[in-house]
C-alpha cells in the first residue's frame, strides 16, 4: 500500500513537473522568478550561453549527486551488487555445463535476486521527486534565459553554428548539449564522493 502511494505521489509530481515545463505561462513565471537569483550569478548578458547551461546543469548535478549520496547505502548496495554477480557468473556455467539440475536451482534463486534488484531500485527511485523539485525551477529558467539570447549558435569541433533550438534528435540541441555537459560530470562528482567515502570508512576500522 505504501509502495503505491508513493508510486502515485511520483507520478502525480510528475505530471505537475511536465505541465509546468510544457505550459508557457507556468514555464515563464517559474523561469522569471528563478532569473532573479540567477541572471546576475552567471547570465553573463546572454553573452556565454553554453557555460551559462554547464552551470546551471552543474547546480542540479551536484545538489542531486551530494543528496543520493547521503541518501544511499553504499555497503547495502555493494552487498547486492556482489549478490548479483556471483549469481550471473553460476548461471552463466550452468548453462554453458547444460547443468539442467543448477539451472532450475538457480532460476528459484532468480526470484530472490530479483526482489533485492527491485528494492534498491525502489530506494532510489524515492529520491526522484527530490531531483524534480531541483531540476524544473533551473530547467524553466534555462529555456526561458536560452529565448531570450540574440545569438542562438554554438560550435563544436565537429561542426559549426549549431543552432541551440534545432531538434535532429527529438529534443532541441540545447538539452542534447546540457546532458551532454551534464553525464561526465555525474560519473565525476560520483566517483569523488565514493573516493572520500570509502577512504573515511577505512580511518574508521
Amino acid at each position: 500500500m505504501a509502495k503505491q502511494q508513493s508510486s502515485m505521489g511520483f507520478f502525480l509530481l510528475l505530471m505537475i513537473s511536465l505541465l509546468i515545463i510544457f505550459d508557457y505561462r507556468l514555464r515563464s513565471a517559474l523561469g522569471n522568478a528563478v532569473g532573479y537569483i540567477f541572471y546576475p550569478l552567471f547570465g553573463f548578458g546572454h553573452a556565454y550561453p553554453v557555460l551559462t547551461i554547464f552551470i546551471a546543469g552543474s547546480i542540479v548535478i551536484v545538489i542531486s549527486a551530494v543528496i543520493r549520496h547521503f541518501a544511499v547505502n553504499w555497503i547495502e548496495m555493494a552487498k547486492v551488487q556482489h549478490i548479483v554477480s556471483a549469481f550471473q557468473k553460476k548461471y552463466r556455467e550452468a548453462l554453458k555445463s547444460k547443468n539442467k539440475y543448477m539451472i532450475k536451482k538457480l532460476q528459484k534463486k532468480q526470484i530472490e535476486i530479483m526482489k533485492l534488484q527491485s528494492e534498491i531500485s525502489s530506494k532510489q527511485m524515492k529520491l526522484t521527486p527530490i531531483t524534480l523539485i531541483i531540476f524544473v525551477p533551473i530547467f524553466t529558467w534555462l529555456w526561458e534565459f536560452l529565448e531570450g539570447t540574440p545569438h542562438y549558435y554554438f560550435d563544436t569541433p565537429w561542426k559549426f553554428h549549431i543552432n541551440l533550438f534545432s531538434n535532429p534528435f527529438l529534443f532541441p540541441n540545447w538539452i542534447l548539449l546540457y546532458m551532454l555537459l551534464s553525464i561526465p560530470l555525474t560519473q565525476v562528482i560520483q566517483s569523488i564522493l565514493r573516493l572520500r567515502w570509502i577512504r573515511k570508512k577505512e580511518q574508521l576500522q
